[in-house]
């Protein structure tokens, strides 16, 4: 028997056969780290943290919103009412200049009607002051002398006696002088007037003054 009969062909020098397909390696088994209740509990953390800090972001947004809108609410608000402050301080104005103006046009007319009585006012009060008084002299419109007689005609004879009335044609109505003396009273309405428009013209409640004219040019 040929004792070589059973060998291989190309001996036992490789154990392996290259012509044969190579086995494929076994699948290397990993075991889970997390179990799914863990990772079901992590998802819903996640979940509510990032749910929680959305409502937080939210809620800062809104309440930033509202801050600016309150902000620019806050200054229309200014605005409108500094707006409607300086609308009223001008209408007043315009009021107050238009009343002024109707006075100071009408101001003539009010002193010629209600200067006499004024006038006899006047002389009421003054003369009984100036008993002692030599002399006493009254200078006052034709008509103003009038009311000024009326008035006179009251009084203490003895002091009447020292009075004398002057008619001046050119002294308005109303307006009157008393003199003795040492000293003297005039109601002016020309220069009272005058007084007013000083006051009132600076600050703009005045735009002329009419009453001034009409009261020279007038009488």
């Amino acid at each position: 028997m040929d004792r070589f009969a059973h060998t291989p062909r190309f001996g036992t020098l490789f154990a392996e056969d290259f012509d044969l397909p190579e086995a494929a390696p076994e699948p290397e088994t990993i075991e889970p780290v997390f179990s799914v209740s863990e990772l079901t509990a992590a998802r819903e953390a996640a979940w509510h943290e990032g749910h929680a800090a959305g409502l937080q972001e939210a809620a800062a947004a809104d309440a930033a919103a509202t801050k600016q809108a309150i902000a620019q609410i806050a200054t229309q608000l200014r605005t409108e009412c500094a707006a409607g402050v300086a609308k009223a301080e001008q209408q007043a104005e315009a009021i107050a200049q238009l009343l002024l103006d109707g006075l100071a046009a009408s101001f003539p007319a009010l002193s010629a009607r209600y200067g006499d009585a004024e006038v006899r006012a006047i002389v009421r009060t003054i003369l009984p002051a100036l008993t002692h008084e030599p002399a006493i002299t009254i200078r006052a419109h034709p008509e103003t002398t009038a009311a000024v007689a009326r008035e006179i005609g009251g009084l203490d004879p003895d002091l009447t006696a020292r009075v004398q009335t002057v008619a001046c044609e050119d002294m308005p109505r109303g307006d009157v002088r008393i003199a003795w003396r040492n000293g003297s009273v005039v109601r002016d309405a020309t220069a009272l007037w005058r007084q007013v428009a000083d006051v009132l013209g600076p600050a703009g409640l005045l735009r002329m003054d009419a009453g001034v004219k009409e009261m020279a040019d007038g009488n």
